[in-house]
């Protein structure tokens, strides 16, 4: 990435330099051409930093079985955050829940996929924040593939699920445990 983003302002700076060598600095053609490429400069740039950090980052479970089965009784720990729709490349599809048991992620058509609380193999955070809410993701070991999904939980004063489901995991698994739990830091 570090190559690309040299390679890009070296361009960036030779182009500069003609058209400033090249073209009047006293008319309006100068001026568009130094915003025009300016422009196309950012916008490669942010793509760079895009595919090599954000694309990709959004897991893909292409192989879960769903299952048409009820959500009576199950906690959800997870929300959806905004960020004008970015928060699609990041977090996965599916609602999470958990009851005493199984792990649940439910998808748009309110199919679930159940799995064991032992397979979790981990919880942890990730670096990224949206709207102060802190990406965390989960990996399962389900018939010798790995699972990971990624949410945004939905702890708040009034709502205890993710740190109920944290803690119910922290029992059964402390191993699978990456990231501490904290107040200041969830």
């Amino acid at each position: 990435m570090i190559k690309k983003i040299l390679i890009l302002s070296a361009v960036y700076a030779f182009l500069i330099t003609g058209i400033t060598l090249t073209l009047s600095q006293k008319g309006d053609g100068y001026l568009i051409a130094i915003v025009i490429v300016s422009l196309i400069f950012i916008f490669l740039l942010v793509r760079i930093v895009y595919k090599e950090n954000i694309s990709g980052f959004k897991p893909e479970n292409n192989r879960l079985n769903y299952t048409h089965s009820g959500l009576q009784n199950l906690n959800k720990i997870s929300t959806k955050p905004f960020l004008f729709g970015l928060e699609k490349n990041i977090i996965s599809d599916q609602e999470f829940y958990f009851d005493q048991e199984h792990f649940y992620a439910v998808n748009s058509h309110q199919q679930t996929a159940k799995f064991n609380l032992k397979d979790i193999s981990e919880i942890s955070k990730t670096s990224i924040q949206i709207n102060n809410s802190r990406i965390w993701q989960v990996k399962i070991n389900s018939n010798g593939e790995e699972i990971v999904f990624k949410f945004a939980h939905n702890y708040t004063i009034w709502n205890k699920n993710f740190l109920e489901f944290y803690r119910k995991i922290e029992q059964l698994n402390p191993s699978a445990i990456q990231s501490k739990w904290n107040i200041w830091t969830m």
